[in-house]
């Protein structure tokens, strides 16, 4: 039963990540709430796999977190986005980050190429548009490559 509800509860926060990337790729922004209804279900995640990997989760997320508040300070990255990277962290785990680190370059590549692309196609579909508007105003939304990255590294984690 607690297989079940593990997997349910990791199912809730790929949702939950989801919707962190959707409502960021629309607004630029990362909600505070998504992120501690996030962190709420690591906490029950961790807590029915008996707080196994604890430690090394939370030195996973303060590692994140901490390259995240640099790029803050130097004023290339969002607020929201530095709290999402330590619960991305806890989520991904240390044994995990090498994968993440991987699917974050692959990721953010795409996305790069995809800007670039976009700023030279015909027609204006709403993802085409909004990436327009992003190689206009030179601000990327952080929280986009994050998730799409995070997403799977989670899901073998959790399923591995």
């Amino acid at each position: 039963m607690t297989g079940v509800l593990s997997a349910l509860v990791v199912m809730a926060a790929v949702v939950v990540l989801a919707h962190i990337v959707r409502v960021d790729f629309d607004t630029m922004k990362v909600r505070n709430r998504a992120v501690l209804v996030l962190l709420a279900l690591y906490g029950l995640w961790t807590a029915l796999n008996g707080f196994q990997s604890l430690a090394t989760d939370i030195g996973a997320g303060v590692l994140l977190f901490m390259i995240a508040l640099v790029m803050w300070l130097v004023g290339a990255m969002g607020a929201g986005d530095v709290k999402l990277y330590a619960v991305l962290g806890m989520f991904i785990g240390f044994a995990h980050l090498g994968l993440y680190v991987i699917l974050l370059v692959i990721v953010s590549v795409v996305f790069v190429v995809f800007l670039r692309i976009s700023a030279r196609m015909q027609g204006s579909g709403q993802i085409v548009s909004r990436m327009r508007d992003f190689n206009s105003s030179g601000k990327a939304p952080y929280a986009v490559p994050m998730g799409l990255a995070a997403i799977p590294a989670i899901v073998v984690r959790a399923f591995t």
